[in-house]
């Protein structure tokens, strides 16, 4: 079994300060929905036992949308009863303001950060995590979080009708991720890890100059109080985000998350932003381990690995999204044999 890397050969590889730096691994066993229940949990338990990560993932219980996820009603994103409400992205969510008139009553309902008990599976990570690099986690940041909010449809007309009400909520949005990175810094984690889907397949989901008004502000807001913690920053955003990323460094990103095969080029995006950004380069989930033969998924992993890492780091491997059930059990032994092998 690979033994684990340490805290400081993690923080040296996502620095680009190393010398002949191994490559860090982290949700490599991204198991996606379905998974489970077609090879069986223990199967999955029994793959991921041989190939140990060298970053542990800590998330938060962040507040539900519709419902709460714990004992108390308000501890969610969502302000009424939405019994019976349509809903959107792929059926897992439904409009939780649908006016702007709505708004003043959504302020008043905004969920606790200090929640009680929200951060007590963060404290057993970090407790359990044998002295390896910790990621304090949560999922959406701003664009995600307003689309789930509004709705994708909505959202897109509040680029250009209702900015100002953008604006506000985003800086609400700040102040509070800006408590949770306070817990999380008391928990004892490392980094910090969120997601902002910011691209489709061809380009950003809002037009550069959208993503100038709107995000880059609030981005550099929060990555800026990160780094007062003495944090590093990593950010999940699928699609093709090549029209943001400079944008993106502007805003102090440590690390990016994944260069989706298929949108962006991982040989150009490494020459353009590496020496200014790290990678934590997502093996492609949505062709190549589905539909490839184990050799291909090697060679597949090989060609990324030469095209982005480099003696000092920059580099670190995980899978692209979740691994879906059309995945040969194979490819995802070879996967993680060749990413655990990898330099």
């Amino acid at each position: 079994m690979r033994e684990a890397m340490t805290k400081q050969e993690v923080i040296q590889a996502i620095e680009r300060k190393g010398d002949h730096v191994r490559v860090p691994l982290f949700m490599c066993k991204w198991w996606g929905d379905g998974l489970a229940a077609k090879y069986g949990q223990e199967t999955l338990d029994a793959i991921a036992a041989k190939y140990p990560d060298d970053i542990v993932g800590a998330f938060y219980q962040d507040p539900g949308e519709a419902l709460s996820p714990n004992g108390n009603p308000r501890y969610r994103w969502g302000f009424k009863d939405y019994t019976g409400k349509e809903t959107h992205s792929i059926g897992q969510l439904c409009v939780l303001m649908d006016e702007w008139s709505e708004f003043d009553r959504f302020k008043a309902d905004f969920p606790n950060p200090n929640e009680p008990g929200a951060f007590d599976g963060v404290k057993r990570a970090v407790d359990n995590a044998g002295g390896r690099y910790v990621l304090g986690a949560w999922w959406k940041l701003f664009h995600e979080r307003f689309w789930s909010i509004r709705g994708m449809e909505n959202l897109m007309y509040d680029y250009y009708d209702a900015m100002d009400e953008l604006k506000e909520l985003g800086w609400l949005l700040v102040e509070y991720y800006k408590a949770i990175v306070d817990r999380f810094v008391d928990a004892g984690v490392d980094g910090i890890f969120t997601s902002d889907d910011l691209g489709h397949q061809q380009g950003p989901m809002m037009s550069p100059a959208v993503f100038k008004e709107l995000y880059l502000p609030l981005y550099k807001e929060i990555i800026s109080y990160v780094h007062s913690k003495g944090l590093h920053f990593f950010l999940h955003s699928c699609g093709d985000n090549t029209l943001l990323m400079d944008d993106l460094i502007e805003a102090g990103l440590d690390v990016f998350h994944p260069i989706q095969v298929g949108c962006m080029d991982f040989h150009k995006t490494a020459a353009t932003y590496g020496d200014r950004l790290s990678f934590l380069a997502g093996v492609d989930v949505q062709h190549l381990l589905p539909e490839g033969s184990t050799e291909q998924v090697r060679a597949g992993i090989a060609e990324m690995v030469r095209a982005i890492y480099t003696p000092k780091g920059g580099l670190l491997l995980a899978a692209g999204n979740g691994i879906m059930p059309d995945t040969p059990l194979e490819n995802i032994d070879a996967m993680l044999d060749a990413v655990t092998n990898a330099v």
